[in-house]
């Protein structure tokens, strides 16, 4: 340390006073055999030292604390989703508004019905809902290019939104999944330009590129299929 000291009050920062990123007219002696301050010994030395300094107190830990919160906010996953499959594509709608999952059963044709968005009716312990049919709405392929599920794996899936509930049958239910905001992904290439602006994005799990809807975009598609 006391070395340091000595070298600092001695040459302070000749490389500004006479050295080559000074004015002055008089230049450093020793800029005829080493050319620039980068290679002068005393430049080199006193860079070292910079180096070789205690840090100051609490500076450490401080770092500390800034680069484990940065983890934790890159690492905090925040979200929580139910995952989901309608034909050969996978969803995912916020467990905020799940209002139940059940077993499939008989959803009952609406007589002259012909709103293809509507697969009938169906009851929800002991009312009678509107059953959507999300293929229809997302114009999606069935099960092209899988292979058939058996009918015990599709499900209904209640969502409530603005105090109106809305079901629909999926093919298959995945389970609860959490991700980050630093997570979300482009909406996959595989649907059409529509359904992408249904979408907040996507993510990656269960192995599978899962679309994540836009909660206030899908809840319009909803009611404006029964407008």
């Amino acid at each position: 340390m006391a070395k340091e000291t000595k070298i600092s009050s001695r040459v302070a920062d000749c490389w500004n006073t006479v050295g080559v990123w000074s004015r002055a007219q008089e230049k450093c002696e020793k800029l005829a055999e080493h050319v620039h301050c980068r290679n002068c010994p005393v430049f080199l030395e006193i860079g070292h030292s910079v180096f070789e300094r205690v840090a100051p107190s609490g500076y450490l830990s401080q770092w500390r604390k800034e680069i484990s919160a940065q983890e934790n906010r890159d690492n905090f996953k925040n979200n929580s989703v139910l995952v989901f499959r309608v034909g050969c594509e996978w969803f995912a709608l916020p467990t905020n508004i799940l209002g139940e999952i059940a077993n499939e059963r008989t959803v009952h044709r609406i007589p002259r019905n012909m709103n293809r968005f509507i697969s009938g009716i169906v009851n929800i312990n002991g009312e009678i809902k509107i059953c959507y049919s999300l293929s229809e709405l997302l114009a999606l392929n069935s099960v092209d290019g899988i292979n058939e599920r058996e009918d015990k794996y599709k499900r209904l899936v209640v969502i409530e939104l603005d105090g109106k509930h809305y079901v629909f049958l999926v093919d298959e239910v995945k389970g609860l999944a959490w991700y980050g905001d630093s997570e979300l992904l482009p909406v996959p290439a595989t649907l059409n330009a529509d359904n992408a602006l249904l979408l907040a994005g996507s993510i990656n799990k269960f192995d599978h590129q899962i679309a994540v809807f836009s909660i206030n975009k899908f809840q319009e598609k909803l009611e404006g299929a029964v407008s």
